[in-house]
């Protein structure tokens, strides 16, 4: 029976957390909370599990997703986000997965998406379903500068498998949640773009805006979501703008 450890990124986010901590106890031999300044029960909450409890600010997701991995005592590291609760069928895959040994590097597992409270097809940058990396060999895959700080990506891994059984994600149950996830991750992603050296001309400021509403309420399917997927098509079109505005700010201070 391998050990697995699961880490769980925290910031005043108790609505779930009760329910992910009772279902990850049924697989997990460790579980890490790395807390970025809850100032509600959001401790309290993991306390009460026995959780291992480290506290990092959040500047971006890639460091803070390395820093949790460094945190965690086992060789495999499971990561769950505060809003994700493992599905029944994920909880008993898990618990043969260890049982039988692991096979792959990595592992993606299959995401699904509920935003303002409907199940979408998805919300830029991915669509949903979507696969992220989340179970994985801390000794071989990592979280580095290959990686954006806003949509982190890991890196190292020869194998890779995939577990269909899914992670249900709760997000953006309102509109203020999702004008708060605007600023940030419009901000994170303007930094890439400078990080990266790509263009931030007006092209890019006037046109991409309109390509990602297209692409994302036509394309990958908002349409089929109703008044939700409408509101989301706005919130790409709006994210993309942020993004190279703010990008283009920077670049003008350096």
């Amino acid at each position: 029976m391998q050990q697995l450890s699961v880490y769980i990124l925290t910031c005043n986010s108790p609505k779930y957390l009760p329910d992910i901590l009772a279902r990850c106890s049924l697989f997990a031999d460790e579980i890490v909370i790395v807390d970025s300044g809850s100032t509600d029960n959001t401790l309290a909450i993991a306390r009460s599990f026995n959780c291992r409890i480290f506290h990092r600010p959040l500047d971006n997701f890639r460091e803070q997703r390395q820093f949790a991995h460094n945190c965690c005592t086992n060789q495999w590291v499971l990561a769950i986000d505060s809003d994700e609760i493992p599905a029944d069928e994920l909880i008993t895959e898990l618990q043969q997965l260890k049982a039988e040994g692991f096979k792959y590097d990595a592992y993606k597992i299959q995401r699904r998406w509920n935003v303002l409270g409907k199940w979408v097809h998805g919300l830029i940058p991915v669509p949903s379903p979507d696969y992220p990396i989340r179970l994985l060999n801390k000794n071989k895959v990592v979280f580095d500068q290959r990686s954006t700080r806003s949509h982190e990506t890991a890196h190292g891994y020869d194998t890779l498998g995939v577990i269909e059984a899914p992670l249900l994600h709760y997000t953006f149950e309102t509109r203020a949640e999702l004008e708060n996830k605007l600023q940030l991750y419009s901000r994170l992603r303007a930094e890439d773009i400078i990080e990266s050296g790509k263009s931030t001309g007006l092209l890019q400021l006037l046109f991409s805006p309109i390509g990602a509403w297209f692409k994302w309420y036509i394309v990958r399917g908002n349409w089929q979501d109703g008044y939700v997927g409408l509101t989301l098509a706005y919130f790409a079109m709006r994210y993309t703008y942020h993004k190279y505005r703010i990008a283009r700010q920077l670049k003008k201070q350096l």
